[in-house]
Parts: structure tokens; C-alpha cells; sequence
């Protein structure tokens, strides 16, 4: 239930951190309708209160603003919630998968299951098409990597999508064959995954709404009063977008959203005029579409991100671009023409290079920085990041991936000496970049706060910590997930921080911003939420 307050709200609380630079640190907040009035001690701002304001108390909690998540992808984390959980350690084995896939038979319609790693899995390898075979000879079973690059499908799915081993020339590297001739079910990369998935029957509207406010309302929970969608229309086209806006006419989205429409659709409405991006401070409710996303590469544990020195475990191999540079460049200069942010995603470093070249010369064509952006950004050089700066160039770095596959980037994919420099905050901080973290969930939890403390410590899931250098402050993280996030879409006089007009968006955690710093406390909890000044209870 939402709660809306009449006249001023005076907030008061332990400390509040405004990521205002000319006021960094507050005691009280001053609240009128969606705004902030005015930030200071508690003197200066109970001084500009009218007599007849709200007041609220926050001993011991610490005040910031909402936290901004860069780089998710809504849809599909709420569909998952429907799919069969085969993530590690749950799932151990392809055993375990297909147990799992066996208990969905019950119910109607394609058997879909999510988040196996085969490197974390007993086998270490992808499952086949005669393993899910095993499962169901009649009904369509696909299960999708946690990466979500890859996509295994059995016989009957297979046959759905125009799979066949007549319909796919023998060398194409989207859909592996065994030995035998015969097509694996791996389906290779973002094209591949997306083609089986398209035979997927539709979803109907009110299941994309639903997914979709599911994801919405676990962010606002979390902290998060903005995201940026990273794909509308992956998992259910033009549906996605539709649903967007009909919840923000109708005032049903839970937090703001600035979305980046998948690049295959939209590519197709630049050209029939069909798609309008809206630049920031433009947002009809609280939604409005940026601009376009697209792959350059694919993942690092997938051995598909395109490295320039190839993979510890596979000498001979460096990954691949996803497209030719003159094909990426023709892409993102469409959006740029067309008065959109291009988003990027780049992992390895050959991908990031790649990708910073068809950004700059789609600045170049006119002279507007756009902020067009580098999604993830994991392996990067610094003659890039000097580029990035040069450029005037975005990043939403995918903090996250210390945390969860760091020790074996570090011990299978890329060796010490990359892994140490992997997501390179500090150095990013140290030439001036303003950036972004994020979780790419459901890749990875969207939980802003385990994100924060993993870029201030680096500590891996294994316990160690991988490249200190490149550790930043909490208070630094923090303002990353909020001023930095909000000037990546162009918002940073919208929203990003509390300061006078700025929106009231802000958290109330339950410890210090330091706690955040220090992995032997408790992680702090966000135990009260405001969008627009609002209070959701």
C-alpha cells in the first residue's frame, strides 16, 4: 500500500549521506510533495519547516538517496520465478537438472529451466539434447545458462524453433554437432538462444505484467527507487514495452524505469518511425525509453567474450565479436541519429575496444555526446578507459562478477594478473569516470548492498580478496548507485542525489554506510523506501 503524506515531511536521522557534493553529509531532510526542500543540520532545516509539518525520527538509521540499479533485466527475472530453478549448488549434476525438469511435466506447456553453470555443475559441461530428451520425447524442454548466452534444448523444442540438422548449415557455429553429425541442442550465443526462444508460444499481456511488477516490487524492497532496463523486449517483445506503458499512465509502476530497447526491435521502429527516445527529465510517469541495447560479445565463463590474449584454459582461443566493426558501427550510429543512448554490452577487452570505436564515431557524426554506455566492461585495458574519458563514454561495470565467478576467472578463465584487474573501479575513479554497478540480475541477486560492499572489498565467494587495488570506498560504491547511475541516462539533475529540486527518492538503512566496507558486519538493511515522497508499506 502506498502512503502519501500532505504538507512538509521533516526527516531527521543518525547521518545522512546526500551525495550532494556541496553538502556531502546531513542531519535532516525536508520533503514537500515529490521534492526535496532543503538538506542541513537539524536547525537550518526544522528552521524552514512550517509549523504544521510531519516529522519523522531516524535514531541511529543513516538517510540516502535511492539507489539506482544500472543494469537489469526485469522481465525475464520475473518469469523465472515461474521456470525451474537449476542454479548450483541446488542443482549439483545434470541428474539434479533433470529431476527438476521432470517434476514441471505436470503442468501444461513448455518445460523451461534456467541458471545451470557447467562450470559449477559435477560434469563441468553443458547438457545435451539426448539428456533432455530424457526428460520429455513429447513435449518441448529448453534450459537456459545462468549467463543467459547459451541454451540447451531437447529434440521436440529443437524442431519447434526450424532446428534440424537439414535447416542449419553444418558449420554454423551458433548450433554445435557431436561426432556424430548430429546437433548437440546448444544453442550458441544471444542470435541462437533468441530463435529457440522465439517458439516459444506468446505470453499473454497480463503474464508479462505480472512478471514485471514482480521484479519492480523485490527492487523497491531492496532499496532501489530506479533501474534501467537493459533489453526491453528480451524475453517478450514488444509486449515488454507495451506494459511499461501501460503501468506508467496508469500510475502502477513501483519505482522509475529508463529502458533500453533491444537492439532487433529496435532497429526495425527507428526505420518506420515507429520508436521515440525521450531524453532525460522527459519520462511520461515514471517510464521512458533511452535508447537501444546490443551484444558486441558474449561471456567470459561461457568462453565467449572476446578477449585480446586468449583463455588460460583454452590457449588457442580468444572468444568472438558478435559482429563485424562496420556492422556494430552502422547499428549504434542509427540510435545515435535518431536521438538515443546506445548501450553496449563488452566483456572482454577485444569486445570493449570495439565497441568504444562504433560509440566515438557515432558522437562524431554530429557532435552530440550522448553518454552512450559500455555494459559490464570486465576486462578493460587502460589505454580503453583513457579512451572512455576521451569519449565521454558511459560504463556500468558488472561489480558483481567479483563476487560471484571471480576465483574462476582467476584459476580457469583469465589467470591472476587479469582477474586482479577485472571491473577496475579505482582506476576508473582515479581518471574521473562516473559509473555505474549493477547486477545484471537474474544473472546475479539484485541486491544493491552485497553489490556495494563487493566493489569496497573484492572479496570473492571463496573468501579471498581479488584485486585490492581496485577496491573503492562504500561512500564511493554508494555514490556510484545513485548520483553516477542517475548521470549515465542524462537524470543527474532529476534524481541521484538529495539536494533542493531533486526528486524524494531515498532509503533508510539500518546501519552506518561503513558497515558496508567491513564483510565481518551485518550487511545493512533498507527498512524504509520513498519514490516521489512516498512511503511504501
Amino acid at each position: 500500500m502506498t502512503v502519501a503524506k500532505s504538507g512538509d515531511l521533516l526527516l531527521t536521522a543518525e547521518s545522512v549521506h546526500t551525495m550532494d557534493r556541496t553538502q556531502p553529509v546531513a542531519e535532516a531532510v525536508l520533503v514537500r510533495g515529490d521534492r526535496v526542500i532543503a538538506t542541513g543540520t537539524r536547525k537550518e532545516v526544522e528552521s524552514l519547516a512550517s509549523p504544521s509539518s510531519d516529522r519523522i525520527d531516524l535514531p541511529g538509521a543513516t538517510l540516502i538517496p535511492g539507489l539506482i540499479e544500472s543494469h537489469v533485466h526485469p522481465v525475464y527475472t520475473g518469469l523465472t520465478q515461474d521456470w525451474v530453478d537449476c542454479r548450483s549448488p541446488l542443482r549439483g549434476s545434470i541428474a539434479d537438472i533433470q529431476a527438476g525438469l521432470r517434476e514441471r511435466l505436470s503442468a501444461p506447456g513448455w518445460v523451461r529451466g534456467w541458471g545451470y553453470d557447467d562450470t559449477l555443475i559435477a560434469e563441468g559441461r553443458h547438457p545435451t539434447r539426448d539428456e533432455l530428451d530424457a526428460v520429455s520425447m513429447d513435449r518441448p524442454v529448453i534450459l537456459q545458462h545462468i549467463s543467459a548466452h547459451f541454451l540447451v534444448a531437447n529434440t521436440v523444442a529443437l524442431a519447434a524453433a526450424g532446428v534440424t540438422e537439414s535447416s542449419i548449415a553444418e558449420d554454423d557455429p551458433r548450433f554445435p554437432r557431436g561426432e556424430d553429425g548430429r546437433l548437440t541442442g546448444l544453442a550458441w550465443e544471444i542470435d541462437a538462444v533468441s530463435k529457440i526462444v522465439a517458439a516459444v508460444p506468446p505470453l499473454a499481456p497480463g503474464d508479462v505484467r505480472d512478471a514485471l511488477l514482480a521484479s519492480l516490487r523485490l527492487a523497491r524492497s531492496r532499496g532501489i527507487t530506479t533501474l534501467h532496463d537493459l533489453g526491453v523486449g528480451l524475453m517478450a517483445g514488444a509486449e515488454e514495452l507495451a506494459a511499461y506503458r501501460e503501468l506508467a499512465a496508469t500510475g502502477g509502476l513501483p519505482v522509475h524505469v529508463v529502458g533500453f530497447l533491444c537492439g532487433d526491435l529496435a532497429l526495425p521502429a527507428i526505420a518506420d518511425g515507429s520508436v521515440r527516445f525521450e531524453a532525460g527529465g522527459s519520462a511520461d510517469g515514471r517510464f521512458r525509453l533511452a535508447g537501444a541495447k546490443f551484444w558486441s560479445d558474449g561471456s567470459i565463463q561461457g568462453l565467449s567474450a572476446a578477449l585480446r590474449i586468449p583463455y588460460m584454459c583454452d590457449p588457442g582461443h580468444c572468444g568472438d565479436l558478435l559482429h563485424p566493426q562496420e556492422v556494430l558501427d552502422d547499428m549504434v550510429a542509427r540510435v545515435h541519429l535518431a536521438g538515443g543512448q546506445a548501450a553496449v554490452h563488452a566483456n572482454g577487452d577485444a569486445a570493449v575496444r570495439a565497441t568504444i570505436t562504433a560509440l566515438a564515431r557515432a558522437q562524431r557524426l554530429d557532435g552530440r555526446r550522448a553518454r552512450h554506455r559500455i555494459e559490464h566492461c570486465q576486462v578493460t585495458l587502460p589505454d580503453d578507459l583513457d579512451a572512455i574519458v576521451r569519449e565521454e563514454l558511459g560504463v556500468s561495470f558488472f561489480a558483481n562478477h567479483v563476487y560471484y565467478w571471480g576465483d574462476r576467472h582467476r584459476d580457469r578463465f583469465l589467470g591472476a594478473e587479469r582477474a586482479r584487474e577485472m571491473d577496475p573501479l579505482a582506476r576508473a575513479d582515479g581518471l574521473g569516470i562516473r559509473f555505474g554497478l549493477h547486477s545484471d540480475c537474474p544473472i546475479t541477486p539484485m541486491d544493491p548492498l552485497h553489490t556495494i560492499r563487493t566493489a569496497s572489498t573484492r572479496l570473492t565467494s571463496g573468501g579471498d580478496v581479488l584485486g585490492a587495488a581496485q577496491r573503492i570506498s562504500p561512500d564511493r560504491a554508494v555514490q556510484a548507485m545513485t548520483l553516477d547511475s542517475a548521470y549515465l541516462v542524462h537524470d543527474e539533475h532529476e534524481v541521484g542525489c538529495l539536494a533542493p529540486g531533486r526528486r524524494a527518492d531515498l532509503v533508510v538503512l539500518d546501519a552506518p554506510i561503513d558497515s558496508l566496507g567491513d564483510p565481518s558486519a551485518a550487511m545493512p538493511q533498507p527498512v524504509q523506501v520513498m519514490v516521489d515522497g512516498e512511503w511504501e508499506t
